[in-house]
């Protein structure tokens, strides 16, 4: 696809080129064709004004065409033509060649006579022609130099606009493609890609910004997934699943604790005398009690609707055990208010 582009811009840009050198070299033939003429233009209107014909055919033959004139006319102001001195002979030119670059190239200058006169008028025109043929020659030397520029200058421009691209696209999407391939299954979630260095405002570097973004993003709501998955609802303590998970790193780690189990009936009780907005107060109120005779080491959990569990970590004796369970249940039995209601657990 880049070869092709370029072969196409490159192929307008000769032919704008082509055109141009021709005109140019044409413009160049007719400022010679102009001088020799105004050269001869006085002693031929000399000749003319006496009608000596020998001596406006010697005129003419004294004319050196240098290879650009092929022939020298002069016509009358009625289109006749007077004389004509041939200098190069014609050779064939392509028609196309001849259509498409307007050949050949002539010039027609007024011979004026040398007297004076209120209304100039021209005694005669001299038209001298350039040799088509020598023009012909021009335009495919040309061509044929615009032809190996052509693939030259395309087989150059694909080279290096491929080798940027690729330098600048392609192997840095590659580079990405091979970093997210090489990805472990664990470190899927929030992976974070390295921010090229050419690419900090570029597309790729919007690319791989947004790829962290939404990474990041999708690791927050897993987060947020996970901990709404290991906590129970309203009281947000951590729930069934985590407290065995605690329990299997308390046995693996042989450490010394101990497991109380809290049921308030109440809770199941007053399911249908509350509303939920006050089963959800008792609720908290009853959290934040049993939280506060518990030690910073220690965690409670909610296990069911009603059911609670403390990991008491630090309890190594059984009397520290005893002692805590009865602090528990003075804090559970004393009255609860709840929006004007007295509730005992």
């Amino acid at each position: 696809m880049v070869a092709a582009v370029v072969m196409v811009f490159v192929f307008i840009f000769c032919t704008v080129l082509l055109f141009h050198l021709v005109q140019q070299n044409r413009y160049n033939t007719a400022t010679q064709l102009e001088s020799i003429a105004r050269s001869v233009r006085e002693p031929l209107s000399n000749t003319i004004l006496k009608g000596d014909i020998p001596e406006a055919e010697a005129i003419l033959r004294s004319i050196r065409p240098a290879g650009v004139v092929s022939r020298a006319d002069v016509v009358l102001p009625n289109q006749f033509q007077a004389l004509r001195m041939s200098f190069i002979p014609e050779r064939p030119v392509p028609v196309t060649v001849t259509r498409l670059f307007e050949l050949p190239v002539q010039i027609s200058l007024p011979i004026y006579s040398l007297e004076r006169s209120a209304n100039p008028q021209p005694l005669a025109y001299l038209v001298l022609q350039a040799d088509s043929y020598r023009m012909y020659k021009f335009v495919m030397s040309t061509l044929s130099t615009l032809v190996t520029i052509y693939l030259l200058l395309s087989l150059i421009l694909t080279v290096a606009i491929s080798w940027c691209i690729n330098r600048l696209i392609v192997h840095p999407l590659r580079k990405i493609a091979r970093e997210l391939n090489d990805i472990q299954q664990q470190d899927l979630i929030g992976y974070q890609l390295a921010l090229p260095r050419l690419h900090q405002d570029d597309e790729i570097g919007m690319l791989v910004r947004s790829y962290n973004l939404n990474q990041q993003l999708i690791q927050r709501h897993s987060e947020d997934q996970s901990d709404l998955v290991m906590r129970f609802p309203v009281s947000e303590l951590p729930n069934k699943s985590f407290l065995m998970g605690l329990l299997e790193q308390v046995v693996t780690r042989q450490q010394t604790t101990a497991l109380m189990i809290v049921t308030c009936e109440t809770l199941r009780d007053t399911a249908g005398v509350l509303t939920e907005t006050q089963r959800e107060i008792l609720l908290l109120t009853l959290v934040e009690k049993l939280k506060s005779v518990l030690a910073p080491r220690m965690v409670l959990t909610q296990v069911s609707g009603y059911d609670f569990a403390i990991i008491a970590h630090g309890v190594k004796e059984p009397w520290h055990a005893i002692t805590l369970g009865q602090q528990v249940l003075t804090i559970v039995n004393e009255r609860l208010p709840i929006q004007g209601i007295q509730l005992r657990p």
